[in-house]
């Protein structure tokens, strides 16, 4: 149990490095700065606004299929290297 948690973390901050590299990121974050720049995004209450914004935006689904993505890639490349 020990042992799948540490692979999942692993997993996990291998697709995070990946997608920080990645043009998505770099829309997501301009599109997070802009964000910030509407009125209705109030600092109380920051992290769910931006999250409405990204869902209603699209960027949600955007970042979601490129998890999915990067999953589907990781989990190819493991399949390959196990006997």
């Amino acid at each position: 149990m020990l042992q799948e948690e540490s692979d999942l973390s692993l997993i996990i901050a291998q697709i995070v490095q990946k997608l920080k590299g990645s043009n998505l990121y770099a829309q997501l974050e301009r599109q997070a700065w802009s964000c910030l720049q509407r009125p209705e995004i109030r600092l109380e209450s920051l992290k769910e606004d931006i999250k409405e914004f990204f869902k209603i935006s699209g960027w949600e689904k955007k970042l979601q299929n490129a998890v999915y993505s990067e999953l589907n890639v990781s989990f190819a490349k493991s399949s390959f290297c196990t006997p």
